[in-house]
Protein backbone atom coordinates (compact mmCIF):
# COMPACT_ATOMS: atom_id res chain seq x y z
CA UNK A 1 0.00 0.00 0.00
CA UNK A 2 1.41 3.49 -0.86
CA UNK A 3 2.44 6.01 1.82
CA UNK A 4 -0.36 8.20 1.31
CA UNK A 5 -2.98 5.89 1.40
CA UNK A 6 -1.56 4.87 4.59
CA UNK A 7 -2.09 7.87 6.08
CA UNK A 8 -5.54 8.86 4.79
CA UNK A 9 -6.18 5.30 6.26
CA UNK A 10 -4.35 5.57 9.34
CA UNK A 11 -6.77 9.07 9.87
CA UNK A 12 -10.16 6.35 10.05
CA UNK A 13 -8.11 3.76 12.25
CA UNK A 14 -7.41 6.74 14.98
CA UNK A 15 -10.60 8.15 14.53
CA UNK A 16 -12.15 4.87 15.50
CA UNK A 17 -9.93 4.06 18.39
CA UNK A 18 -10.74 7.67 19.59
CA UNK A 19 -14.63 7.10 19.04
CA UNK A 20 -13.92 3.86 21.09
CA UNK A 21 -12.18 5.24 23.56
CA UNK A 22 -9.17 2.83 23.29
CA UNK A 23 -5.63 2.77 22.72
CA UNK A 24 -5.49 0.27 19.98
CA UNK A 25 -7.49 -0.26 16.38
CA UNK A 26 -6.71 -1.85 13.29
CA UNK A 27 -7.76 -2.30 9.50
CA UNK A 28 -7.72 -5.33 8.36
CA UNK A 29 -8.29 -7.53 4.97
CA UNK A 30 -8.69 -11.30 5.21
CA UNK A 31 -8.98 -14.33 2.47
CA UNK A 32 -9.10 -17.63 3.07
CA UNK A 33 -5.68 -17.93 4.59
CA UNK A 34 -4.21 -15.13 6.23
CA UNK A 35 -5.16 -11.70 7.93
CA UNK A 36 -3.09 -8.83 7.13
CA UNK A 37 -3.37 -6.08 8.72
CA UNK A 38 -3.06 -2.81 6.69
CA UNK A 39 -2.83 0.00 9.21
CA UNK A 40 -2.90 -0.15 13.32
CA UNK A 41 -2.75 2.51 15.69
CA UNK A 42 -1.26 2.18 19.36
CA UNK A 43 0.99 -1.13 18.05
CA UNK A 44 2.79 -2.59 14.94
CA UNK A 45 1.07 -4.71 12.15
CA UNK A 46 0.96 -8.59 12.42
CA UNK A 47 -0.17 -10.78 9.70
CA UNK A 48 -2.08 -13.93 11.18
CA UNK A 49 -3.46 -17.39 9.67
CA UNK A 50 -6.92 -16.66 9.47
CA UNK A 51 -7.97 -19.65 11.38
CA UNK A 52 -6.41 -17.48 14.41
CA UNK A 53 -8.10 -14.36 13.38
CA UNK A 54 -10.56 -12.96 15.88
CA UNK A 55 -12.02 -10.70 12.98
CA UNK A 56 -12.50 -14.15 10.81
CA UNK A 57 -14.84 -16.26 13.78
CA UNK A 58 -18.00 -14.10 12.79
CA UNK A 59 -17.10 -12.53 9.88
CA UNK A 60 -19.45 -14.49 7.57
CA UNK A 61 -22.38 -12.88 9.74
CA UNK A 62 -21.70 -9.40 8.05
CA UNK A 63 -22.61 -7.87 11.12
CA UNK A 64 -20.91 -5.91 13.95
CA UNK A 65 -19.12 -7.70 17.05
CA UNK A 66 -18.67 -6.40 20.28
CA UNK A 67 -17.40 -8.69 23.00
CA UNK A 68 -17.28 -6.63 26.36
CA UNK A 69 -15.03 -9.53 27.51
CA UNK A 70 -13.14 -12.07 25.46
CA UNK A 71 -12.52 -14.45 28.47
CA UNK A 72 -15.92 -14.82 28.88
CA UNK A 73 -17.10 -15.60 25.18
CA UNK A 74 -17.19 -18.98 23.58
CA UNK A 75 -16.19 -18.16 20.92
CA UNK A 76 -13.12 -15.96 21.95
CA UNK A 77 -11.68 -17.64 25.28
CA UNK A 78 -9.87 -19.94 23.34
CA UNK A 79 -8.60 -17.78 20.46
CA UNK A 80 -4.99 -17.44 20.45
CA UNK A 81 -4.85 -13.63 20.52
CA UNK A 82 -7.03 -13.95 23.83
CA UNK A 83 -4.95 -16.58 26.02
CA UNK A 84 -1.58 -14.91 25.44
CA UNK A 85 0.30 -16.78 22.43
CA UNK A 86 -0.61 -13.61 20.28
CA UNK A 87 -1.73 -11.66 22.65
CA UNK A 88 -3.86 -10.65 26.26
CA UNK A 89 -6.73 -8.90 24.32
CA UNK A 90 -9.88 -8.92 26.24
CA UNK A 91 -12.28 -6.12 25.23
CA UNK A 92 -12.93 -6.26 21.60
CA UNK A 93 -14.85 -4.89 18.62
CA UNK A 94 -15.40 -5.00 14.82
CA UNK A 95 -17.12 -3.47 11.50
CA UNK A 96 -17.08 -5.31 8.63
CA UNK A 97 -15.91 -3.72 5.79
CA UNK A 98 -18.70 -4.58 2.76
CA UNK A 99 -17.41 -4.16 -1.39
CA UNK A 100 -20.71 -2.89 -3.02
CA UNK A 101 -21.71 -6.24 -4.07
CA UNK A 102 -21.97 -7.42 -0.78
CA UNK A 103 -19.15 -9.56 -0.16
CA UNK A 104 -16.78 -9.29 3.10
CA UNK A 105 -13.28 -8.44 3.10
CA UNK A 106 -12.26 -7.10 6.29
CA UNK A 107 -13.02 -5.62 9.06
CA UNK A 108 -12.78 -1.88 11.83
CA UNK A 109 -11.65 -3.33 14.65
CA UNK A 110 -10.63 -1.58 18.43
CA UNK A 111 -9.84 -3.85 21.00
CA UNK A 112 -8.03 -3.43 24.77
CA UNK A 113 -6.45 -5.61 27.27
CA UNK A 114 -9.04 -4.70 29.85
CA UNK A 115 -12.27 -4.95 29.52
CA UNK A 116 -14.69 -2.23 28.61
CA UNK A 117 -17.90 -1.55 26.73
CA UNK A 118 -19.55 0.47 24.26
CA UNK A 119 -22.67 2.67 23.76
CA UNK A 120 -25.10 2.25 20.84
CA UNK A 121 -23.78 5.85 19.65
CA UNK A 122 -20.06 4.40 19.26
CA UNK A 123 -21.25 1.02 17.70
CA UNK A 124 -22.74 3.91 15.21
CA UNK A 125 -20.02 5.87 14.48
CA UNK A 126 -17.50 2.84 13.89
CA UNK A 127 -20.09 1.88 11.59
CA UNK A 128 -20.16 5.11 9.80
CA UNK A 129 -16.04 5.12 9.90
CA UNK A 130 -16.55 1.39 7.97
CA UNK A 131 -18.44 3.19 5.28
CA UNK A 132 -16.18 5.44 4.67
CA UNK A 133 -13.31 2.79 4.17
CA UNK A 134 -15.74 1.13 1.71
CA UNK A 135 -16.32 4.26 -0.19
CA UNK A 136 -12.67 5.18 0.15
CA UNK A 137 -11.72 1.40 -1.25
CA UNK A 138 -14.34 2.08 -3.65
CA UNK A 139 -13.57 5.13 -4.84
CA UNK A 140 -9.59 4.02 -5.12
CA UNK A 141 -10.41 1.62 -7.34
CA UNK A 142 -12.89 4.11 -9.52
CA UNK A 143 -10.31 7.04 -8.95
CA UNK A 144 -8.00 6.47 -11.97
CA UNK A 145 -10.47 7.26 -14.38
CA UNK A 146 -11.41 10.50 -12.64
CA UNK A 147 -9.71 13.56 -13.20
CA UNK A 148 -10.22 15.50 -10.45
CA UNK A 149 -8.16 12.52 -8.72
CA UNK A 150 -5.08 12.96 -10.80
CA UNK A 151 -3.42 15.56 -8.46
CA UNK A 152 -2.89 13.20 -4.98
CA UNK A 153 -2.80 16.28 -2.50
CA UNK A 154 -6.30 17.31 -4.00
CA UNK A 155 -7.62 13.88 -3.79
CA UNK A 156 -6.79 13.77 0.08
CA UNK A 157 -7.90 16.78 0.51
CA UNK A 158 -11.21 16.16 -0.09
CA UNK A 159 -10.99 12.50 0.79
CA UNK A 160 -10.24 13.64 4.68
CA UNK A 161 -13.04 16.46 4.10
CA UNK A 162 -15.43 13.21 3.07
CA UNK A 163 -14.49 11.31 6.43
CA UNK A 164 -14.88 13.83 8.73
CA UNK A 165 -18.18 15.52 7.23
CA UNK A 166 -19.24 11.58 7.26
CA UNK A 167 -19.79 11.22 10.93
CA UNK A 168 -21.91 12.76 13.76
CA UNK A 169 -19.07 13.12 16.59
CA UNK A 170 -17.01 16.63 16.48
CA UNK A 171 -13.75 16.16 15.77
CA UNK A 172 -11.05 18.52 15.38
CA UNK A 173 -7.13 17.74 15.01
CA UNK A 174 -4.31 20.43 15.14
CA UNK A 175 -0.28 20.53 14.95
CA UNK A 176 2.30 21.56 17.89
CA UNK A 177 1.29 24.90 16.97
CA UNK A 178 -2.45 24.20 18.09
CA UNK A 179 -3.18 25.76 14.33
CA UNK A 180 -5.99 23.20 12.69
CA UNK A 181 -5.38 20.84 10.49
CA UNK A 182 -8.62 19.76 9.70
CA UNK A 183 -12.32 19.74 11.58
CA UNK A 184 -15.51 18.44 10.58
CA UNK A 185 -18.80 19.60 9.68
CA UNK A 186 -20.16 18.44 12.81
CA UNK A 187 -17.78 20.53 14.74
CA UNK A 188 -18.03 23.53 12.80
CA UNK A 189 -21.77 23.34 13.32
CA UNK A 190 -21.51 23.02 17.29
CA UNK A 191 -19.32 26.12 17.73
CA UNK A 192 -19.32 29.89 17.01
CA UNK A 193 -18.38 30.54 13.43
CA UNK A 194 -16.28 33.91 14.66
CA UNK A 195 -14.50 31.83 16.90
CA UNK A 196 -10.66 32.11 16.28
CA UNK A 197 -9.50 28.35 15.97
CA UNK A 198 -5.73 29.81 15.11
CA UNK A 199 -5.16 32.09 18.07
CA UNK A 200 -2.27 31.11 20.32
CA UNK A 201 -2.62 28.20 22.67
CA UNK A 202 -3.69 30.52 25.65
CA UNK A 203 -7.51 31.13 27.59
CA UNK A 204 -8.26 27.57 25.58
CA UNK A 205 -10.79 26.65 28.52
CA UNK A 206 -11.77 30.49 28.42
CA UNK A 207 -12.00 30.97 24.31
CA UNK A 208 -14.12 27.40 24.23
CA UNK A 209 -16.22 27.47 27.73
CA UNK A 210 -14.83 25.16 29.07
CA UNK A 211 -16.49 23.80 32.36
CA UNK A 212 -16.68 20.63 34.54
CA UNK A 213 -20.01 19.23 33.99
CA UNK A 214 -21.85 20.95 37.03
CA UNK A 215 -21.48 24.16 34.27
CA UNK A 216 -19.84 26.41 36.72
CA UNK A 217 -16.19 25.10 37.95
CA UNK A 218 -14.12 26.26 34.73
CA UNK A 219 -11.07 23.63 33.54
CA UNK A 220 -7.83 24.51 33.48
CA UNK A 221 -6.01 25.02 30.13
CA UNK A 222 -3.73 22.19 31.39
CA UNK A 223 -6.35 19.75 32.00
CA UNK A 224 -8.29 19.98 28.85
CA UNK A 225 -7.83 16.28 27.21
CA UNK A 226 -6.32 17.87 23.85
CA UNK A 227 -3.47 19.26 26.05
CA UNK A 228 -2.87 16.43 27.92
CA UNK A 229 -2.92 14.30 25.24
CA UNK A 230 -0.12 16.56 23.56
CA UNK A 231 1.33 16.55 26.78
CA UNK A 232 2.65 13.01 26.62
CA UNK A 233 -0.35 11.97 29.16
CA UNK A 234 -1.60 8.97 27.20
CA UNK A 235 -4.92 8.43 25.11
CA UNK A 236 -7.45 10.32 27.40
CA UNK A 237 -10.56 9.11 27.15
CA UNK A 238 -14.24 9.53 28.22
CA UNK A 239 -13.40 12.61 30.10
CA UNK A 240 -16.81 14.54 30.73
CA UNK A 241 -17.24 18.28 30.18
CA UNK A 242 -19.69 20.91 29.44
CA UNK A 243 -19.63 23.13 26.60
CA UNK A 244 -20.88 26.64 27.43
CA UNK A 245 -20.33 28.21 24.32
CA UNK A 246 -22.01 25.76 21.55
CA UNK A 247 -24.35 27.31 19.25
CA UNK A 248 -27.31 25.40 20.90
CA UNK A 249 -26.55 26.45 24.14
CA UNK A 250 -24.82 24.42 26.66
CA UNK A 251 -23.91 21.10 26.28
CA UNK A 252 -22.41 18.20 27.58
CA UNK A 253 -19.55 15.65 26.11
CA UNK A 254 -17.78 13.09 26.79
CA UNK A 255 -14.23 13.50 25.33
CA UNK A 256 -11.62 11.45 24.25
CA UNK A 257 -8.04 12.87 22.89
CA UNK A 258 -4.61 11.48 21.83
CA UNK A 259 -1.63 12.82 20.46
CA UNK A 260 -0.30 12.52 16.41
CA UNK A 261 2.44 11.25 16.30
CA UNK A 262 5.23 11.46 13.06
CA UNK A 263 7.03 8.13 11.68
CA UNK A 264 10.06 9.46 13.80
CA UNK A 265 7.59 8.91 16.76
CA UNK A 266 7.59 12.71 18.04
CA UNK A 267 4.49 14.13 18.71
CA UNK A 268 3.35 16.44 15.45
CA UNK A 269 -0.22 17.49 16.97
CA UNK A 270 -3.60 15.76 18.84
CA UNK A 271 -7.07 15.07 18.29
CA UNK A 272 -9.70 14.87 20.03
CA UNK A 273 -13.54 13.82 19.54
CA UNK A 274 -16.56 15.16 21.43
CA UNK A 275 -19.35 13.28 21.69
CA UNK A 276 -22.65 15.00 22.93
CA UNK A 277 -24.34 13.26 26.06
CA UNK A 278 -26.56 15.86 26.88
CA UNK A 279 -29.34 13.75 26.77
CA UNK A 280 -27.94 10.90 28.54
CA UNK A 281 -26.87 13.90 31.38
CA UNK A 282 -29.92 15.13 31.66
CA UNK A 283 -31.18 11.43 32.59
CA UNK A 284 -28.76 10.28 35.06
CA UNK A 285 -29.27 13.90 36.72
CA UNK A 286 -33.26 13.03 36.64
CA UNK A 287 -32.57 9.88 38.25
CA UNK A 288 -30.40 11.12 40.75
CA UNK A 289 -32.83 13.65 41.78
CA UNK A 290 -35.52 10.83 42.28
CA UNK A 291 -33.62 8.37 44.45
CA UNK A 292 -32.80 11.98 45.99
CA UNK A 293 -36.30 12.02 46.89
CA UNK A 294 -37.50 8.97 47.50
CA UNK A 295 -34.67 8.67 50.40
CA UNK A 296 -35.73 11.94 52.02
CA UNK A 297 -39.67 9.88 51.70
CA UNK A 298 -38.37 6.98 53.65
CA UNK A 299 -36.74 9.07 56.37
CA UNK A 300 -39.94 11.38 56.42
CA UNK A 301 -41.73 7.62 56.76
CA UNK A 302 -39.75 6.72 59.25
CA UNK A 303 -39.73 9.61 61.11
CA UNK A 304 -43.62 9.28 60.99
CA UNK A 305 -44.05 5.58 62.89
CA UNK A 306 -41.59 6.49 65.03
CA UNK A 307 -44.56 9.76 66.06
CA UNK A 308 -46.58 6.80 65.70
CA UNK A 309 -45.15 4.24 67.99
CA UNK A 310 -44.75 6.76 70.88
CA UNK A 311 -48.31 8.21 70.34
CA UNK A 312 -49.91 5.03 70.39
CA UNK A 313 -47.44 4.15 73.77
CA UNK A 314 -48.85 6.73 75.55
CA UNK A 315 -52.53 6.72 74.60
CA UNK A 316 -51.95 2.66 75.60
CA UNK A 317 -51.23 4.01 78.97
CA UNK A 318 -53.73 6.63 79.11
CA UNK A 319 -56.26 4.19 78.36
CA UNK A 320 -55.13 0.96 80.20
CA UNK A 321 -54.98 2.77 83.63
CA UNK A 322 -58.74 4.09 83.65
CA UNK A 323 -59.67 0.92 82.42
CA UNK A 324 -57.83 -1.47 84.76
CA UNK A 325 -59.84 0.63 87.66
CA UNK A 326 -63.41 0.29 86.29
CA UNK A 327 -62.13 -3.52 86.25
CA UNK A 328 -61.44 -3.18 89.78
CA UNK A 329 -64.32 -2.05 90.59
CA UNK A 330 -66.44 -4.10 88.51
CA UNK A 331 -64.80 -7.18 90.69
CA UNK A 332 -65.87 -6.39 94.02
CA UNK A 333 -69.16 -4.93 92.68
CA UNK A 334 -70.01 -8.37 91.68
CA UNK A 335 -69.39 -9.82 94.87
CA UNK A 336 -72.15 -7.28 96.63
CA UNK A 337 -74.90 -7.12 93.57
CA UNK A 338 -77.52 -10.45 93.17
CA UNK A 339 -79.36 -11.16 90.08
CA UNK A 340 -80.55 -9.95 87.89
CA UNK A 341 -78.02 -6.72 88.68
CA UNK A 342 -75.33 -9.64 88.67
CA UNK A 343 -75.39 -10.21 84.95
CA UNK A 344 -75.48 -6.73 83.89
CA UNK A 345 -72.04 -6.60 86.02
CA UNK A 346 -70.51 -9.64 84.26
CA UNK A 347 -71.53 -8.01 80.82
CA UNK A 348 -69.69 -5.07 81.58
CA UNK A 349 -66.57 -7.01 83.03
CA UNK A 350 -66.26 -8.53 79.60
CA UNK A 351 -66.95 -5.31 78.22
CA UNK A 352 -63.33 -4.41 79.37
CA UNK A 353 -61.79 -7.12 78.56
CA UNK A 354 -62.71 -6.59 74.75
CA UNK A 355 -61.30 -3.03 75.48
CA UNK A 356 -58.57 -3.99 76.39
CA UNK A 357 -57.69 -6.31 73.82
CA UNK A 358 -58.67 -3.20 71.31
CA UNK A 359 -56.00 -1.22 72.75
CA UNK A 360 -53.64 -4.30 72.68
CA UNK A 361 -53.82 -4.64 68.79
CA UNK A 362 -53.57 -0.99 67.99
CA UNK A 363 -50.21 -0.61 70.32
CA UNK A 364 -49.06 -3.78 68.30
CA UNK A 365 -50.21 -2.27 64.55
CA UNK A 366 -48.21 0.68 65.72
CA UNK A 367 -45.66 -1.05 66.64
CA UNK A 368 -44.93 -3.27 63.99
CA UNK A 369 -42.41 -2.39 60.90
CA UNK A 370 -43.94 -1.11 58.25
CA UNK A 371 -40.88 -2.91 55.81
Amino acid sequence: MQGVDREELGAVVRIAAAVAGVPTASLNVLDDRRQVQLVTVGFPPRDCDRADAMCGVRLHTGHPVLVRDARLDPDYRDNPWVTGELGQIRFYANTPLITPEGSVYGTLCVFDTEPHELTDAQMDRLRDLAGVIDAFFEGRRQSRAVAEFTDATEARKKWAEALLDGINVAVIAVDTEFRPIFCNQAFRDSHDPDLDLTAAPVRIAERFQIYEPDGQTPIADQETPMIMAMNGHGPVTGREMMLRGTRNGAAVVRANARALYGADGAITGGMVALHDITAEAARKRLVEEARSRLAAANAELRRSNTDLTNFAAGVSHDLVAPLAAVGGYLELLAEEVTEPAAGHVAAAGRAVEEMRDVIRSLLSAARSDPA
